[in-house]
């Protein structure tokens, strides 16, 4: 990376995300990063399930209840608590995560004549598969909330260059794609300790010899649960030794969680009895090196972090055509890419891989020699604090 940026000595930084849960799962090696670098971390988000943790881990947090809708008038009250927050503690920088959080709070930092604005982008609003109508009016939203805005980094180098061309960013200097990470310790590859796997999947009673293809995400529809689920009755229909795992569930916030009607289907199809709900679980490596398969049939990402943990557990990964997931798997090398919202070729690429586990254990070990070569979390956290050293905070 190349820019024209002073270095300084370290100011405080505000974070800001929409809840504590994205801050403890996902965020928490990036904040570690900036506190070991010696920066003053605050994280503003709404309060939840994990504030105490991150106090606990040295973050200086504020409840912001930012809310995760697109309705103007539900920003007022967190805009203005944001802008007076900013204003008080004096922040050198201003670092914004997920789309909302990044909207509400670059204003606010804006009115607060914060000296440098950094958005982490984790995936645009809008996607491929939107309405074209609709798709322009974000991507307007997006170029208007750009002139607010001192660096981009991206997770997905698809959305810097889609950054770039719509002219959202303008200087491509100031447009750096860092990519996810993973803990490649903490998501060993499977059967690097064969005990934890079978041990988890006899307390969940299945056999050692079923294969069990999986999913861990929020349980909402835009990360294709409905097509998870109907991909199952079409491989339980075709195999009898098989079961499926779900790692995840929906947050308060979440506009579309779908728990009740994906749990109706599988009733109705009788397949209750082939799933395993784990929920929001901190035993996510046990479950990968439970799996055999990991399937993410997403309809809009950033950059998934799961596909990394799954490609560094060494599972074979199927997933859909989608910026950030395309990225990040090899198609034919470290897993199968499907169309979006397509259950017949979900399931076909499952089948496949069931009926032919050399090529799911090949697809594997390729998977977690790529998690190795470009994913490694200590490097995205070397590229993210290099970031804030090196923007003017005066």
């Amino acid at each position: 990376m190349k820019n024209s940026f002073e270095p300084n000595k370290g100011p405080k930084i505000l974070a800001i995300c929409a809840i504590d849960v994205m801050a403890w799962k996902l965020l928490l090696p990036w904040f570690q990063a900036l506190a070991e670098a010696g920066y003053e971390v605050h994280i503003a988000c709404a309060k939840t399930s994990y504030f105490k943790e991150l106090e606990g881990a040295g973050f200086n947090m504020h409840d912001i209840q930012i809310q995760r809708r697109m309705n103007p008038l539900m920003h007022i009250g967190p805009l203005f608590n944001l802008y007076r927050l900013i204003r008080q503690h004096r922040f050198g920088i201003v670092n914004m995560h997920s789309p909302v959080a990044a909207a509400v709070g670059r204003i606010a930092a804006q009115l607060a004549r914060t000296p440098a604005v950094l958005y982490t982008v984790h995936g645009f609003y809008f996607h491929d598969d939107m309405p074209r109508w609709k798709r322009r009016g974000f991507i307007a939203l997006e170029w208007l909330l750009g002139r607010l805005t001192n660096v981009f980094m991206f997770v997905s180098d698809e959305d810097r260059q889609t950054a770039l061309r719509e002219g959202i960013a303008k200087d491509p200097s100031k447009a750096v794609t860092i990519y996810n990470g993973v803990n490649l310790n903490a998501f060993p590859p499977k059967d690097f300790d064969i005990a934890t796997g079978r041990q988890l999947r006899r307390e969940l009673h299945i056999p050692d010899d079923a294969c069990v293809t999986g999913i861990v995400g929020r349980l909402v529809r835009e990360k294709g649960y409905i097509e998870f689920a109907e991909m199952a009755a079409i491989i339980a229909a075709q195999y009898s030794n098989v079961f499926f795992m779900v790692v995840g569930d929906a947050l308060p916030s979440d506009r579309d969680g779908i728990t009740e009607e994906f749990k109706h289907r599988l009733a109705r199809a009788g397949l209750m009895e082939k799933f395993r709900f784990l929920g929001f679980t901190d035993r996510v490596a046990d479950c990968l090196q439970a799996m055999d398969i990991f399937v993410l049939p997403s309809y809009r990402e950033g950059f998934p972090r799961s596909v990394l943990e799954a490609m560094s557990s060494a599972l074979p990964v199927v997933t859909t055509s989608i910026r950030g997931c395309r990225e990040a798997v090899v198609a034919g090398e470290t897993g199968l890419i499907v169309p979006p919202r397509d259950s017949a070729a979900l399931a076909q690429a499952v089948a496949s891989l069931i009926e032919n586990p050399s090529l799911a254990r090949k697809m594997g070990v390729a998977g977690r020699a790529r998690a190795i070569d470009c994913y490694d979390q200590r490097v995205v956290q070397h590229r993210f604090k290099t970031i804030f050293s090196t923007v003017r905070t005066r």
